[in-house]
């Protein structure tokens, strides 16, 4: 029998048994059993149905905390401006893509049950959104005047590389945040003024190798 928790009251209490059962909630989704949730909450059975009225109220319930989770928020602000602008940014990408692959897995967990789970634009709620989308775009201020388009699009096309880079449905390994970073700021193009095109020293190479002995007579 686990240990009796301590008295706490009742949003608390649901709020550290919800927090409790996520990682259990994840791994089984519907299918966990009421034993296996109150032993991850430290309580007994019978308490967890003095603060839901049913173990499917607490999967859902525990499954859709995931969405409105604001600790990325905490993390967002607290990257450090003074950084050079890349990165800032491999800092950003690296909190986007935990926040995503957690989603991710609720979604896969919950597939077949979507429709009770709710939308997760819906989910994760305007406000978080927001406030997560203003403090990226903090991030890119100080270098706004180095960009060719607005902040607030880069932020969008910054989400949309994370998203399908840590996408495991996608070809090949996930990138890592320092590839997505270098994708979005410099792109696949060889154009730096300090190299040549890989076409042009093939060309230079050819040539020099090819090329007939100047006549001597």
């Amino acid at each position: 029998m686990p240990p009796r928790a301590r008295a706490l009251p009742p949003e608390q209490r649901r709020a550290a048994i919800l927090d409790a059962v996520v990682p259990v909630v994840l791994d089984k989704g519907m299918a966990a059993t009421t034993k296996e949730l109150a032993c991850a909450a430290g309580v007994a059975e019978g308490t967890l149905f003095r603060v839901f009225e049913s173990k499917d109220e607490l999967v859902l319930a525990a499954a859709r905390s995931v969405f409105a989770r604001q600790d990325h928020l905490e993390q967002l602000a607290a990257v450090d401006l003074t950084l050079p602008l890349q990165a800032r940014l491999v800092e950003v990408v690296g909190i986007l893509a935990q926040v995503m692959a957690r989603i991710h897995r609720v979604l896969v967990t919950f597939e077949s049950e979507n429709d009770k789970l709710g939308h997760p634009r819906t989910l994760v709620g305007p406000t978080i959104f927001r406030r997560s989308e203003a403090l990226i775009a903090q991030v890119l201020e100080p270098d706004a005047h180095q960009l060719r388009l607005p902040v607030p699009e880069v932020v969008r096309i910054l989400r949309s590389l994370t998203m399908a880079g840590i996408h495991p449905a996608g070809l090949g390994a996930p990138l890592q945040p320092p590839q997505i970073v270098d994708i979005l700021l410099h792109g696949v193009l060889d154009t730096a003024p300090d190299r040549t095109p890989h076409s042009t020293h093939s060309t230079t190479h050819d040539a020099t190798t090819t090329q007939p002995p100047p006549n001597s007579g």
